[in-house]
């Protein structure tokens, strides 16, 4: 299967990078339904994955005071498995690299922890809460 990673280039796009967050977030995860789209969405850039015609996988970064921060990654859940993600985070590292950050770093689920390990980040804190779901801040070393 050929995979395609791009930067959101059109509002349908980002339509449908939204509409894998409402159903993984909201629907699966149990998520508040006011949780997604939200207002750091202005600010961010919206990476996706196109797989058989269609975005399967999305995630965006921001930047902020201490660097880039990788957020709301989500991959339909047909799609999972089959290392679209994995190719999904390498596009957007290179992306990212290209600005020099301080440093890239994200807060993810405890239950993606290994997938992050495989992507090249390491944990860095304890579990903690967020919406509800234990997360844990990782970096990614230079």
């Amino acid at each position: 299967m050929e995979v395609t990673y791009k930067e959101v280039g059109s509002i349908q796009e980002f339509i449908e990078a939204i509409r894998i967050r409402v159903d993984v977030f909201i629907i699966e995860q149990k998520c508040q339904p006011g949780w997604e789209p939200d207002e750091e969405d202005k600010e961010a850039s919206h990476f996706v994955a196109i797989a058989e015609g269609r975005i399967v996988s999305t995630l965006r970064i921001r930047n902020v005071e201490d660097g880039v921060k990788i957020e709301r990654m989500a991959t339909d859940k047909e799609y999972r498995g089959r290392d679209i993600s994995k190719g999904l985070i390498e596009f957007v590292l290179k992306e990212i690299k290209k600005s020099k950050p301080k440093k890239i770093w994200m807060e993810a689920q405890v239950q993606a922890k290994e997938f992050y390990e495989k992507c090249g980040f390491k944990a860095v804190s304890e579990p903690y809460d967020q919406f509800g779901i234990p997360h844990l801040k990782m970096e990614y070393p230079e």
